[in-house]
């Protein structure tokens, strides 16, 4: 049986804080860096110990665990250190799913998510990716055009459509300094990706022009 050794018994510059300022982040197992994320270990464990018991309980257990489960199965651990993993859980989550908690039913939910992405100078066309349950998987800058102009074409906007995988599609693009009123190339453009759409299978909600101030929505207009 080979033998685990203690924090104590590995010397001071191979250490996980040491090893991660010296050999960087990846040079450290799944171990250390919890140990170094937990910072201390328990009375009965050291920190290093500790981080075993917690790894070998495997990610996809641990990720799917309460905080009172996680206390009852590792020995030792105390509420605070079982909030700490939760934490790691739920930050590497929000890290490869940054839109999970944004949800689009409205307009106004659009022009929420938009308006402090608005440039003052020149006009922006977005494209928002949604799941079926109108969840934002992702969003892309489509284009970026000129004070009062913006072009892009239909595979422009279903790139992004096909790479998400998403259900639908709802494209918003900025007025600067106008209203928020849609042109005759706006709804030519609308019309094109709507029957692009339409081909490749996915439905197109809304088309959004938002200004500092407002915004339109060619659904509820029904220009759409």
């Amino acid at each position: 049986m080979y033998r685990s050794r203690k924090l104590k018994e590995i010397p001071q510059e191979l250490r996980p804080r040491e090893k991660l300022r010296t050999l960087g982040v990846d040079a450290l197992s799944d171990e250390e860096l919890i140990a170094i994320i937990l910072g201390f270990g328990t009375k009965k464990d050291d920190v290093l110990s500790l981080s075993r018991k917690i790894v070998r309980l495997g990610w996809e257990r641990l990720k799917d665990m309460s905080v009172d489960e996680i206390i009852k199965e590792i020995e030792g651990i105390g509420e605070a250190k079982a909030c700490q993993i939760k934490a790691i859980f739920e930050l590497s989550r929000r890290i490869y799913e940054p839109y999970s908690h944004v949800v689009i039913n409205t307009p106004q939910d659009v022009y929420k998510f938009l308006k402090d992405k608005m440039d003052n100078r020149r006009e922006h066309l977005w494209a928002l990716y949604l799941s079926p349950s109108n969840t934002l998987i992702s969003y892309e800058t489509v284009a970026i055009g000129r004070m009062n102009s913006v072009f892009a074409d239909p595979k422009d906007v279903l790139y992004g459509a096909v790479k998400s995988a998403c259900h639908s599609i709802i494209l918003a693009h900025s007025h600067p300094m106008g209203q928020p009123k849609p042109s005759k190339a706006d709804l030519e453009f609308t019309k094109r990706i709507k029957d692009a759409c339409q081909l490749l299978g996915f439905e197109l909600l809304d088309h959004v022009i938002v200004t500092t101030s407002s915004y339109f929505s060619m659904k509820e207009g029904g220009l759409l």
